[in-house]
């Protein structure tokens, strides 16, 4: 790397900019490998070799191993929902939760949740970082969802958003969880959230 001063006397450094797409693959082979075998037996090794790159190209992104956990759980985020369009707080939450329900046991991103919360209890860093980075986001959007609700006189005034989101979102993991390898009827999401808005529906 090269450095030029400027008339100002600032310093420039030059140099080949950083390959972003070499990033996103070391990220979803970190996210791939935390998936399959958890925080405890996370390893650089393995990531790099997932990703097909030198662990000497990946330290130089990430300096240390829970530096990259942290890549990987952000990686997370490149499915975070959007806010649905305005309309009736049932449509709006059933478009929501639809999207909590497809993140199933056997999908990546199931898969990162579920060893996060069995190994969470170890790990508080760990456990912190989902919460705050990953699933606050996700829980903005209900919370706007059901703030919205509340203001258009379709929920109950006396609702708090964050007693509601559990209420919520519980059923949706279940469903993700059980739905594939039951043998019983399938609950349908709309099914959930009319249950749930039962209890929350304005007089």
């Amino acid at each position: 790397m090269t450095a030029e001063a400027t008339t100002a006397g600032t310093v420039v450094r030059k140099g080949r900019p950083r390959d972003e797409r070499i990033d996103a693959q070391i990220t979803a082979a970190a996210l791939d490998v935390l998936g399959e075998v958890g925080f405890e037996r996370f390893s650089v090794e393995q990531v790099a070799l997932r990703a097909g790159v030198a662990k000497t190209t990946l330290y130089r992104r990430f300096p240390c191993r829970d530096d990259l956990v942290v890549g990987a759980l952000l990686r997370m985020n490149d499915d975070l929902p959007q806010p649905p369009p305005p309309g009736p707080v049932r449509e709006r939450l059933v478009e929501v939760l639809g999207g909590v329900r497809q993140r199933t046991a056997d999908s990546v991103g199931g898969r990162v949740f579920m060893r996060v919360v069995s190994e969470g209890h170890g790990h508080p860093g760990l456990a912190q970082v989902m919460n705050d980075r990953v699933l606050e986001p996700r829980r903005q959007v209900l919370r706007d969802v059901i703030a919205a609700g509340i203001d258009n006189g379709e929920l109950r005034a006396d609702l708090d958003p964050d007693a509601v989101i559990p209420a919520l979102v519980g059923p949706m993991l279940y469903l993700g969880l059980w739905n594939e390898v039951s043998t019983q009827r399938a609950v349908t999401v709309e099914a959930v959230v009319d249950t749930v808005l039962a209890g929350l529906a304005a007089d």
